[in-house]
């Protein structure tokens, strides 16, 4: 076997198939998790339970508050929102790692929830939603996500 001159487009085209793959794989085995969905990127998310509930924390920095959606529907917190582009013409990328656009996540809850005390607040980039223990289930709604500075 030769040596092949390294060139950047190599690295540049290696890493692009990477990435691709990645996503793919990723996306798959979201499917079947149900986790987010395919062609969403997926904000990294704690679930933390206590005595009186639920803490979801979730990773969403650069996602204004009118871009965020959490609902609650029976046993599942569904949270959807958009992370703008930040690609403007004129512009080239020497490297992207962050991912944008519209994201979903689905978390199952593993036990009900009261819906009409579930709590989100969105400060410094981080989503918090604090869903209390219920000794019934609720009917599905939409919480409002409140800022904090």
């Amino acid at each position: 076997m030769g040596l092949v001159k390294w060139s950047r487009r190599m690295t540049t085209n290696l890493l692009a198939q990477w990435s691709a793959l990645h996503r793919k794989q990723c996306g798959l085995s979201g499917a079947m998790l149900a986790p987010h969905e395919v062609g969403c990127w997926t904000p990294p998310t704690d679930v933390v339970e206590s005595a009186r509930g639920l803490l979801v924390r979730m990773e969403v920095a650069g996602v204004a508050r009118a871009e965020l959606c959490v609902r609650l529907e029976g046993r599942v917190l569904i949270v959807e929102g958009t992370r703008p582009s930040p690609c403007r013409a004129g512009l080239r990328f020497r490297q992207m790692e962050l991912e944008y656009g519209p994201f979903r996540r689905v978390v199952p809850l593993p036990f009900a929830v009261a819906s009409r005390r579930a709590v989100a607040e969105l400060a410094d980039g981080v989503l918090e939603i604090f869903l209390p223990r219920a000794t019934r289930p609720s009917a599905a709604l939409t919480v409002t996500v409140v800022v904090c500075r």
